[in-house]
């Protein structure tokens, strides 16, 4: 019986938008460079380096479709990652995430102990951050695909519990409301 795999990949939309932002950085990179250190070729070298390599990486992602998440009825593969089983997931919750002035949302999968579970550098780093090490950013697809993803593991994760959420608390104090007078 063959398994049923559901392909999610980055937006080219957005891709493009950071590949057009990459270019613009590469022209203020130069434009600075050449008018505030004319006389010191290492820093304008290193600018047009660094930029360069930033434009290149953004063109590659661009051009060549990398898979965000692989989901199948075993479990989830983000990124390049190890694929992480639905048996081994303890929660999912959908975070806001703050950045530029904007509201971010992520899918933050929380695993069980893993033990023989071979964790990659970036979700070594990640682990430690808001994001955790499996999390699956909605604001990379498009609304529609969001969605989908959402429903799906949702759809996978439905016997986990959820955690409510906290209620804030009200103050049960009455404040004081008498006024008092000055006395001359």
């Amino acid at each position: 019986m063959a398994k049923l795999e559901k392909i999610f990949y980055y937006s080219r939309r957005k891709l493009g938008i950071y590949l057009l932002f990459n270019l613009g950085l590469l022209a203020l990179a130069i434009l600075f460079t050449w008018s505030i250190f004319p006389d010191y070729k290492p820093v304008y070298y290193f600018a047009l380096i660094t930029c360069s390599l930033s434009i290149l990486s953004a063109l590659f992602v661009f051009l060549i479709r990398l898979p965000l998440a692989v989901i199948d009825s075993d479990g989830i593969k983000i990124d390049h990652n190890q694929p992480l089983r639905w048996t081994q997931i303890k929660s999912v919750e959908k975070i806001n995430v703050r950045c530029f002035g904007f509201d971010r949302y992520l899918l933050k999968i929380t695993p069980q102990r893993l033990e023989h579970y071979h964790m990659t550098f970036m979700q070594h780093i990640a682990g430690n951050s808001q994001f955790g090490s499996f999390s699956i950013p909605l604001y990379a697809m498009s609304a529609s695909k969001a969605k989908e993803i959402e429903k799906i593991i949702i759809s996978y994760t439905s016997h986990l519990k959820t955690k409510p959420t906290p209620k804030k608390k009200q103050n049960t104090q009455k404040k004081s409301t008498s006024i008092k007078k000055r006395v001359k």
